[in-house]
């Protein structure tokens, strides 16, 4: 018996050593994203180093019980060691797995992988992806994503002095005019990216002289409807260099390469009015040169209306370590694509070398142009190597990028256009919120219900749900078009989260509403005259008190009180409003459908 419980316990410590080893292994990487950003390394965790500690306790105990006297004859002793085989199996401390509610064959998912352009059956990719925590994606100071991270969770970057508690207009610049086009100003989800560029890489952009001479300047880069890059100066809403006009329009939101690197990611939504293709575009943002554009011939799509629609309203993430752009597609395609950068900020160069897709297509049995859509229009989240992302049908996805396997999936009745939101609380309980607009299951008054969601990340079963009674207009839907504000941890706000209902309780009416996140109760809710798509912001104090920043149909920006949504503060910003905003310490900027891109001061 002594061998037996020997063999048992030396088994549980080389299991324990392994995940010891993992947790150590992805620190160092940790700490290596760290020094890459010039800030000093932390010491290994204490339960790190608890693991080590426990596993040499247990395999001393178990050499002692190896040493006593059995009873009984060695026959049934095993001939070999535990440790001659090594165990290659990789460990993960965040393992999400399907269950019986979140199995994709509950809908008939047809999922498919693509590598060099041939369809496989199995894939492994050969540098592993890992995502590290949101407040590392970026190595810049500023916002360099949809809703700021791969978490989404808040569209702002520092700290805000709130002592007047008032709101105001700054600056304005005018967008231009698209010729005979319908698309005009900022549209849905239209946020800014804003940046302070180190000193080194501003010298070598061809930023106007007085402002290339700016110390700490902060640039906001914003693509829009009309087909142009605007580069404006946070300070006072100059222009920073001259914008480039793509010709495409740009509806979603872009993304800075998070490397800090001068790259820009911005896809087109709609086609122009020459009925040029939208697609992907990669941009140097040392002269404005396109480097790469991609998806206008894609083949592999499912989806047959207007020949294979592929536009791109997602804001891409890009894993700095694998040096490999994410980007979901409405085509229904995930593409996954190796860059291969070459930047050398001495020399004033950049390049990519892109590899050939590694990509995954869908099928679910609701999928076809008459009924459900296939594509993703919402941005995805990225935790480690999971992906997590809505679709136009409906349903809700997690995906390992390191096999393009679909992991789990999960129904949420509706269109979803809202970007998902990460919560980790630890790696056994880390959540996602999610929610839909009205469109598919509308009754024939237009009307309908949609659910904010909390989904649990490992299983993908629905933890609680949040009802709405909504209406909806075609092409201008109704019910839950923004993305989710998670409260941050060790704030006022860190038990909600705070999301926009359109259409609701009448076609022109909306509300803000703040759910507890543990129950999906309503702690507050704040009655909006006029609906809105945008997505609220969070700005908080040194302090850690919350304050939100929305902005409505009618083009009011309004400032509310985060802990009980009392309305402090609005200016009108002289027409709709359908984007996001993005604030920087206490700035704001957002564009309009009336061709205005505003800089607001929280004060």
């Amino acid at each position: 018996m002594h061998v037996f419980f020997s063999v048992i316990l030396a088994v549980a410590a080389i299991a324990l050593l392994a995940v010891a080893a993992l947790r150590t292994r992805a620190w160092q990487a940790y700490n290596r994203r760290r020094a890459r950003k010039g800030r000093r390394p932390r010491p290994l965790d204490p339960v790190t180093i608890g693991a080590y500690i426990l596993a040499v306790v247990m395999l001393f105990g178990c050499l002692l019980g190896s040493c006593q006297k059995e009873e009984k004859p060695p026959e049934t002793e095993p001939s070999g060691s535990s440790g001659d085989t090594e165990d290659t199996t990789p460990v993960s401390l965040f393992n999400p797995q399907k269950t019986s509610s979140s199995d994709p064959a509950n809908w008939g998912i047809r999922w498919e992988i693509f590598a060099d352009g041939k369809l496989t059956h199995s894939y492994l990719r050969q540098n592993a992806i890992t995502f590290g925590e949101p407040e590392d994606y970026f190595a810049l100071p500023g916002v360099a994503a949809f809703r700021g991270n791969n978490y989404r969770d808040n569209a702002a970057y520092g700290t805000a002095d709130i002592a007047e508690q008032k709101i105001s207009l700054q600056w304005t610049a005018t967008s231009t005019d698209l010729p005979g086009g319908i698309w005009e100003g900022s549209g849905w989800t239209g946020q800014p990216l804003v940046v302070q560029w180190d000193d080194a890489t501003r010298q070598i952009m061809n930023l106007y002289a007085d402002k290339k001479a700016k110390t700490g300047l902060v640039e906001v880069i914003y693509a829009t409807l009309d087909g142009h890059i605007y580069f404006l100066d946070l300070e006072d809403g100059k222009a920073t260099r001259d914008p480039i006009n793509m010709g495409m329009c740009f509806k979603g939101s872009g993304s800075l390469d998070p490397r800090g690197y001068p790259l820009m990611y911005v896809g087109s939504g709609d086609e122009n009015i020459q009925g040029k293709r939208p697609r992907m575009f990669v941009i140097s943002l040392i002269d404005g040169k396109v480097l790469f554009e991609y998806g206008h011939e894609e083949s592999l799509s499912y989806r047959q209306d207007n020949d294979r629609w592929c536009a791109f309203d997602s804001s891409p993430l890009v894993d700095a370590e694998t040096d490999t752009l994410i980007w979901p597609g409405e085509s229904g395609l995930l593409y996954t694509i190796k860059l291969n950068t070459q930047y050398n900020k001495s020399a004033g160069t950049i390049s990519i070398s892109p590899e050939t897709p590694v990509c995954t297509r869908y099928l679910a049995a609701r999928s076809n142009q008459e009924s459900y859509w296939l594509g993703y229009e919402a941005s995805c989240n990225i935790v480690e190597n999971y992906l997590y992302v809505s679709e136009n049908g409906g349903l809700f996805y997690c995906v390992d990028l390191n096999t393009m396997e679909l992991v789990w999936a999960q129904d949420t009745k509706d269109d979803s256009n809202s970007s998902p939101v990460f919560q980790r609380i630890s790696y056994t309980q880390s959540y996602i919120y999610t929610a839909p607009s009205l469109h598919w299951t509308k009754d024939e008054n237009a009307q309908g219900m949609v659910n904010i969601y909390k989904l649990d990340a490992l299983t993908g079963e629905i933890l609680w749900q949040k009802p709405f009674q909504v209406f909806t207009v075609d092409g201008v839907s109704g019910g839950i078009q923004s993305t989710g504000l998670l409260g941050k941890a060790g704030t006022n706000l860190e038990n909600l989260v705070i999301y926009t209902v359109s259409r609701t309780p009448t076609k022109e009416a909306g509300v803000m509403v703040a759910l507890d996140t543990a129950t999906g109760k309503t702690v507050w809710q704040m009655d909006m005259a006029s609906y809105t798509w945008s997505s609220p912001v969070a700005l908080y104090t040194d302090q850690g008190v919350g304050y939100i920043v929305v902005c409505d149909t009618a083009g009011n920006a309004m400032l509310v009180e985060g802990s009980t949504g009392k309305l402090l503060s609005k200016t009108s910003l002289g027409g709709l409003v359908e984007a996001s905003p993005v604030a920087y310490n206490n700035m704001l900027v957002v564009g309009t459908r009336g061709k205005k891109i505003c800089g607001l001061k929280v004060s």
